[in-house]
Formats: structure tokens, C-alpha cells, sequence
């Protein structure tokens, strides 16, 4: 693995960044700038993962290693390293290897496309963990920023209405997490690194099955303390119009949540969730990745099964499917209230 890493500090510091980055060039110093003007009572380090970019995201992580050497740790990582073959997806890979070069007590995550808006993002979190033990995740609202249209929506959550539910069932929150009903943005948590790398020691067949590598930490997270929510913004998370996850693109989209579906199937009766929540859950995402995409075979294997619930709404798509003309009427108008909805969402 090809590799440059700063001095480091002579003694371990109490929080590590985890900074991950692939094709950031437009947006990693600005990311970098408000990570580095954090204003903290402790010694923190920032461990940036570099992914081998192609657009010139490298050559500025060295510049600013240069510029601040024994503040940031660098790994240049090879597209090529023994082992990559095994993640389905190449960014959990970097995740995982980024959070072992941490040294710090807690580790906050961040994506190389993101912003630290509030200098206080880390003290402030630091804060409350070493207040209360029994918390395992802080996270926080956050300004939302659409690159392609330059919308800002402040304090998102806020906006519109959503706080924290509180569950008194363990497994309703990993459901509600896996079904991203309760979503949380990397960029706003902050955690115990112990506790990650145990986490990721002990499921590593989960993320390497897995396109994303935040929901299963927060399931996992979720059985070994509770969660603090800080109300104001600290970050501005930045949707990318390439982005899979936030894509305007229905197929795009759908192809995402359906692999990332897979976490309830993997993982459903370790956490006691009902096991026809998952398969239904898996069923809606697959059938409609089926329409906008006409590949059948998942979706097909599924119904043969006969393990997997089909209901009526489930079931005309999955016939509209197998009829072309159908089909491209039905996935007309899918995408076309999809591409309205994300667009409202967007603006709002």
C-alpha cells in the first residue's frame, strides 16, 4: 500500500477524525479548513483516508499534510491493495481502514465532501460523552447543501418538525434505522473508537456485504449505550448529483436501498426484528429496482422462495415487471413522481 503519514503527536490524542475521500478535489479543502479550525480544550488528530482519486484530491491531502505536519495523518491507499476484492463496496473498505489508524479515546467521522460548520462541533461532543458513560453515539442536526442547485436548508431536521423518536423496544429502533426512518448523518456522529473497532472486528462479513458502512455501526452502536442529539446544526452535508445514495435519479436510487436492504436480512434475527418486516421491506426495494431497472433475477428468486410476502401492491408490480409495455407505463409514471417528490424535498 502505497503510504505518506505525518509526524505523529507525542502522545495519543483524545479524538481522532476519520476522514474519508474519493474524487473530493472541488470541495477537500474546504473540508479540511473546518476540521483544522476546530476549537477544542484537547489534542486532536485528523486521519484522512485518500482513495487513489483521479481528479487531484491526493495532491492536495499532501499539500496539506505539508502545511500542518503532526496535525493531519495521511494513508494513500491503492485501488490495488490485497483484500479490497472482498467489500462489495470500495468506500467501507476505506472506512474500516481509516478508523484503525485512529488513536484518539473517540473518533468523529466526516466525508471528505463535507463541512464542519460549527467550531465547537468537537468540544461540544467531547463534552457530553465525558459527562455520561452510558451514551455511545452524539449526533446532531445539520444545513443541507445541494451542489446542483446551490440550495442551503438550515437546520434540516428542524425544519421539518422531526426530533428523536424514543423507543422502548431495542429492535424498533434498528428497524427504523435499517429502513432509514430514523436517519443519521456520519458526518454529525461522534463515538468511542473502541467501540467501533469492535464493532467492525466482530460483523466483518456485514460490511463487506454491505454498499454503506454507517448503518450497521449505528445499529450495532444501539445495543451498547444511547444516543444524544444535539440540536443545532454542526455540519453542512453536501449532496452530490452523482450521489447514490441522494440520487434524483430513481434506478440510481433504487439500486442503493435495495443492497442496503440486505443489512435486515443479514443481521434481522440478531437484533429479534420480526423477520416479515425485513423480507417485506426487501421485497418493496427490490421490486421497484426491478422496474426501473428490468433486472429480474433478485426479484424472481425472491418470489420463487415462497419465504417472501407478496401483497397486493407488491404483487401488481411484480406482474407489471413481466410485461413490457406495462412495465414502461408503470415505471413511467414511478419515475416521474419520484423525480417531483425528490425535487420538492430538495427545495423545501
Amino acid at each position: 500500500m502505497l503510504g505518506t503519514k505525518s509526524e505523529g503527536m507525542e502522545k495519543a490524542p483524545e479524538v481522532s477524525v476519520n476522514l474519508i475521500t474519493y474524487n473530493h478535489a472541488p470541495y477537500i479543502r474546504e473540508c479540511l479548513d473546518s476540521l483544522l479550525a476546530q476549537e477544542t480544550t484537547f489534542a486532536y488528530e485528523i486521519c484522512v483516508g485518500e482513495d487513489e482519486s483521479t481528479d487531484g484530491t491526493r495532491d492536495i491531502c499532501r499539500e496539506y499534510v505539508n502545511r500542518y505536519p503532526g496535525r493531519i495523518r495521511l494513508e494513500l491507499r491503492s485501488q490495488k491493495s490485497p483484500g479490497r476484492e472482498a467489500y462489495a463496496s470500495q468506500g467501507v473498505y476505506n472506512y474500516i481502514e481509516t478508523t484503525r489508524m485512529c488513536r484518539g479515546k473517540y473518533v468523529a467521522l466526516c466525508d471528505g465532501d463535507d463541512i464542519w460548520s460549527d467550531p465547537l462541533k468537537l468540544q461540544k461532543q467531547y463534552d457530553v460523552m465525558e459527562k455520561d458513560p452510558s451514551v455511545a453515539l452524539v449526533y446532531s442536526d445539520y444545513d443541507q447543501l445541494d451542489q446542483a442547485t446551490g440550495n442551503r436548508i438550515c437546520r434540516l431536521n428542524h425544519s421539518r418538525g422531526w426530533h428523536p423518536p424514543v423507543y422502548d423496544v431495542l429492535s424498533q429502533l434498528r428497524l427504523d434505522l435499517i429502513r432509514n426512518d430514523f436517519h443519521i448523518v456520519a458526518s454529525t456522529t461522534f463515538m468511542r473508537t473502541a467501540d467501533l473497532l469492535d464493532i467492525m472486528e466482530r460483523n466483518t462479513e456485514v460490511f463487506r456485504a454491505l454498499p454503506m458502512g454507517d448503518t450497521p455501526s449505528w445499529c450495532e452502536l444501539a445495543g451498547i449505550g444511547s444516543f444524544h442529539y444535539i440540536e443545532d446544526s454542526l455540519i453542512t452535508y453536501r449532496i452530490l448529483p452523482h450521489s447514490e445514495s441522494n440520487s434524483i435519479s430513481a434506478k440510481k436510487r433504487y439500486s442503493f436501498v435495495n443492497r442496503a436492504s440486505n443489512l435486515g436480512i443479514l443481521l434481522g434475527e440478531r437484533y429479534e426484528i420480526p423477520i416479515n418486516e425485513i423480507r417485506a421491506l426487501k421485497v418493496k426495494n427490490c421490486n421497484r429496482y426491478a422496474l426501473l431497472s428490468g433486472d429480474l433475477e433478485e426479484i424472481n428468486r425472491l418470489h420463487a422462495s415462497g419465504d417472501y410476502p407478496f401483497p397486493p401492491p407488491e404483487r401488481m408490480i411484480y406482474l407489471a415487471c413481466h410485461t413490457p409495455f406495462v412495465r414502461y407505463l408503470v415505471r413511467g409514471l414511478f419515475m416521474m413522481r419520484y423525480t417531483i417528490k425528490s425535487r420538492l424535498l430538495r427545495a423545501a
